[in-house]
């Protein structure tokens, strides 16, 4: 009898799995330093901004926690990337109607969908992609959001090699600041 009760009392506290889902797009924001073939190899620095998309789906943990995987969309200049990540999203702050939110990202991006010439091969790498954000509206239903972070994503880039070349290659780092609008539910 007793046993029946405890196992009662369980069932009544277990919560239902509730899924978790953030989409966004957005920017990525960075300043790149590299050399310029065409003038003796001195240091050249531009400013970047490229397109990014993402969609977090996960289960609701905790009321506060959310764990998932992350797929996304990155259009850098010269590659197009596909990060898959674990992911997970804590609730720091919460209001009636605002919740201030921290999201870590960490996988590897995959070249997919890139294009390449002959002769040339681009290639993903690591990911991560930590920040905070702000999600409004009311519990229970889709909120608008908005998140800044910080996202570090490497690529390996196989070019033709050139007249006095056997290979040439690229190991690139994107650091770039990310911001996103979207909604979650």
């Amino acid at each position: 009898m007793l046993l029946l009760g405890t196992t009662a009392a369980y069932a009544q506290k277990a919560r239902p799995v509730r899924y978790v889902n953030h989409t966004e797009f957005g920017g990525l924001f960075g300043r790149v330093k590299y050399p310029n073939p065409y003038n003796n190899n001195a240091e050249q620095v531009d400013s970047k901004t490229s397109l990014t998309v993402q969609t977090f789906n996960g289960v609701q943990i905790h009321e506060k926690l959310s764990a998932g995987v992350t797929l996304g969309i990155d259009w850098y200049k010269t590659a197009l990337l596909n990060p898959i990540a674990g992911g997970v999203r804590y609730d720091f702050v919460t209001s009636k109607n605002v919740k201030l939110f921290g999201t870590v990202d960490a996988g590897y991006a995959f070249a997919w969908f890139q294009d390449d010439s002959e002769g040339a091969a681009t290639k993903g790498g690591l990911m991560v992609n930590p920040g905070v954000g702000m999600k409004v509206g009311r519990p229970g239903v889709a909120a608008f959001t908005i998140a800044l972070t910080y996202k570090r994503q490497e690529a390996h880039i196989t070019k033709v090699p050139l007249w006095d070349q056997r290979e040439r290659f690229e190991d690139r780092v994107y650091n770039r600041l990310a911001l996103r609008l979207g909604i979650s539910f």
